[in-house]
Parts: C-alpha cells; structure tokens; sequence
C-alpha cells in the first residue's frame, strides 16, 4: 500500500524544491544528514522505521505515546485546565494524530498498534479537564471508537482476544460516563462468534449484579438497568426462549426499562393479562415520576383497548385526559371518539371541572370552538403570550376585545422605564395590531398618548416615527 509521504512527493515531482535538492546531493551526503537528523529525533525516526519496513518496535510506540502526552501537556498549562478559546485546536490537533500516525499504522495492518495507541489518546483525551461546549471532544472519542471499529472488522483472532481483554478490564469504572458508552458500544457491537458471545453473557450478568448490590444509590440504579438490557439483548441474539428472558427480566423488576421489555414481549405475544398487570405494577411503583406514569398509563391504556375491555380503556383514558397526561390534545380527542355529541357535551364540562392548574384548558376551548370561554381566558392571562398565541381566531371573533387586551398590556409596559430594545418591541406590537380589524384607530390613539406622555424619550419617539400619517405601515 503506498505510503503517504510517496503520495506527496508523486504528487509534487521534480518541481518541489525538495526533490531537487535531493536529487543535486550525493548519496553519501543525504545518508549522513539523515543518520544525524535521526538519531536526534525519536519520533522522526519513529516516522521514517515505519515508511521503510512497515513495523512498528515498542520503541516507536514510546515515541508516539509521548509525542500524545506532550501535546496534552502543552494545552493544559500550569492550571491544568483547557478553556474553551483552546479547545477546537486541542482536539483539531489530536484528530490530525490520528489520522495520520493511527491510519500510517492500519494501511500497513499494524492492527494491534493501531488499537494500542488510538486507546492511549482515548484514554489521554479522557482524562483531561476542558470546556468542551462546541462538542469537539466527543467527535474526538467517536474518531476513536470508529477506528476501533475497523480494527475489529480486520484483525486477527490474537489481536482480537487482546482488545477484548483491555475493554473489559477498563470497564471498571475508572472511566467518566460518557467514555463508558464508546467502550461499551465497542463491546456489544463487535466481537461476534459463539465464544464471545457466551462470554458476554457472564460478563454483563456479573456486572448486572454487582451494580445492583448499590441499589440505593441512583447511578447504580442507572447502571444496573443498562446492563440488565445489554444482558436481555445478548439473550435473544443467542436465541434464548422467550420464557427464559421474561424470567430474568422478573430479576431486575426494579428497572423501569426492563419491565418496559417485558411489556411490550407480552403485548407481542398478546398476552393481555401479564401486560396488563406489569402496567398496573409499574404503576404503583413509579407512582412518583411524571414521565414514567405518563408512558406506563399511555401503554395500559393501550393495553385494555386492545384486549378489547371498553370501560377499563374509558377509564384508563379519562386517567391520562384529567390527571397523568392532563393537556394533551390528543387524549382528549381520543376520549371525545368515544361519546355521542349530546353526551360529550356534558363528558367535556366535567373534564373541565377537574383539570389540574397549568392544564392547558385554552387548548380545549379553541379545540371545542368556545370562543367566548377562549377569550376569557387571554383577557384574564398576565402578559402578551396568550393574546399572540390565539389571535388568529380571537381576531375574527373578537377584534375589538383583543385590541384592547393589546392596549392594556401595552399601557402597562409603557408606564416602565425600558431602552430602544423594549421600544421597538412595543412598534412590533403595534405593527401586529395594525393587521386587525380596528386597529389603525386604536394604533393611532396609542401613538398619540405616548406622544405625549413620553415625549422627553427620543429613542421612543424615533420608533414611533413609522406609524406618522402616510406611513407605509398605516
């Protein structure tokens, strides 16, 4: 495979400067500079062993690993610490490591010292602390896992066993989180084969295990339910029956996923009655957590529909409209589905009578066409945001009202000191309430008050400018 180095010179030919003071010197002398260059720089010498006999010594691999640890070293600093103005060049810097000592090594198949130094900058980069808001790290870390990747795809059965060991070994937690996740990935997704395949098995159930012996603190919950799955989707890759899953799923009952797998292989199955009484445990178990009661109550609600029980899946429905999934359209649509129109008339009053606050009832109201009850609503909501969300309808209902709903809160705003920023969003305001019926009268009763009340504001009077008679906006 030729190198790059041959790749540049090719591409440069006899017209690089290089080449032609090369091609002037003898033979002797090009040798003895080189020998004298080399020999005073480890990681050039690294760099020309490896273009002409394709292998990497451990003295090479030395050169490398610290040639990576100087650069960390170089933009840590004194206070060990990357700021954000630093880091894009951090990183930018080690990707270039990469793609150009790490990819020297797997076009000449030198897989596990491509594997052994791409995890020295995983492990370097890893370690270090830096503001990493544009995200440049964990490109970085995905650079990694996807070289990773390629060096799984082609290397040999030795070079294999040896990367399976160091992934493993290093999953003991001495690595942060997110770093985890790469190397896990690596994990589940390579290493195919029978062989591998048993022995991921005990390794995720072990580590199940151990993380569920610290049950009370919540990382270990969090870690226990991601190799429980891990250990679930090994089981049916190795085809294990299906009561053999939903029996280990019973052992870590406390993980919500995992119940959530069991769920949804008995709906599969239609197996109604497990499903629906693993439901109505999840239920009760996470009975504080709004999201969760939000999706096992979703799913139960399904459940009895389904299953074909009509007044449990009306109930579980008014369950989710009134209490779990209160403001949700859908829902609530869903329920209307199942009443005639002269009894969904009564149906909706009572909904409303038990919505929680912060339910969203103005959903409804625009909803089920009652515009009166809409307009109550947004004259009575503080500030502007209910008024712009519904005036589309409000203002064919009710211009009038919602002009001055406009001019009230406008008024009240005004009374404030505020800068040309306020200033001009109160033109904005005005501009919109241009594009109602009646507005331009309102809009020019409000321009001649402020006028007159604010008359010693010059940025307010520039920006009442455009709404002068003649104006294009009038």
């Amino acid at each position: 495979m030729e190198n790059s180095i041959q790749k540049q010179i090719t591409q440069n030919d006899s017209k690089h400067p290089a080449v032609r003071a090369v091609n002037q010197a003898q033979e002797e002398e090009v040798r003895d500079f080189l020998i004298q260059l080399l020999s005073q720089d480890e990681l050039l010498f690294a760099k020309f062993r490896a273009f002409v006999s394709h292998e990497v010594t451990r003295a090479d691999m030395q050169a490398y690993k610290k040639q990576v640890s100087g650069v960390v070293k170089k933009y840590l600093g004194r206070d060990r610490f990357i700021s954000y103005q630093e880091a894009s060049a951090f990183t930018d810097e080690m990707g270039a490591f990469l793609t150009g000592r790490v990819q020297d090594m797997l076009d000449d198949q030198n897989y596990m010292e491509a594997f052994e130094l791409t995890s020295y900058v995983f492990m370097e980069v890893g370690g270090v602390d830096i503001d990493d808001s544009d995200g440049g790290l964990g490109m970085l870390m995905e650079q990694c896992a996807e070289i990773w990747n390629e060096i799984l795809e082609c290397a040999d059965a030795q070079t294999e066993r040896k990367i399976y060991r160091w992934i493993t070994k290093h999953l003991d937690g001495e690595v942060t989180d997110y770093m985890e996740d790469y190397m896990e990935q690596a994990l589940m997704d390579g290493f195919s084969g029978r062989e591998y395949l048993e022995e991921k098995l005990a390794y995720t159930e072990r580590k199940a295990q151990e993380e569920k012996q610290h049950a009370d603190s919540w990382n270990a919950r969090y870690h226990t339910q991601k190799w429980a799955m891990y250990h679930i989707r090994l089981m049916e890759e190795a085809g294990a029956a299906m009561q053999e899953i939903l029996c280990y799923c019973k052992e870590h009952w406390e993980c919500a996923q995992v119940r959530e797998y069991y769920i949804n292989r008995c709906m599969e199955q239609k197996d109604y009655d497990q499903a629906i009484a693993a439901l109505k445990e999840s239920l009760a178990m996470d009975a504080g957590m709004p999201g969760l009661a939000r999706q096992f109550g979703a799913r139960l609600k399904e459940a009895y529909r389904v299953s074909g029980r009509q007044e449990e899946y009306r109930q579980q429905l008014w369950q989710l409209a009134t209490k779990d999934n209160a403001g949700s359209l859908e829902d609530f649509r869903e329920l209307k589905s199942l009443y005639a129109a002269k009894e969904w008339a009564q149906v909706r009053e009572e909904l409303f009578s038990v919505l929680p606050a912060g339910a969203h009832v103005e959903r409804f109201y625009q909803e089920e066409a009652l515009y009166d009850r809409l307009l109550d609503f947004v004259l009575q909501a503080r500030g502007l945001y209910a008024a712009q969300q519904y005036e589309e309808v409000l203002k064919e209902h009710y211009p009038q009202q919602l002009l001055q709903k406009y001019a009230d809160e406008l008024k009240e705003m005004a009374g404030l000191a505020a800068d040309r920023r306020r200033y001009q969003e109160w033109a904005s305001i005005l501009r919109r309430m241009l594009q109602i019926e009646g507005g331009q009268e309102k809009v020019s009763e409000i321009v001649a008050e402020w006028r007159v009340l604010y008359k010693n504001r010059p940025a307010m009077m520039e920006e009442l400018r455009q709404f002068d008679t003649g104006s294009r906006l009038k």
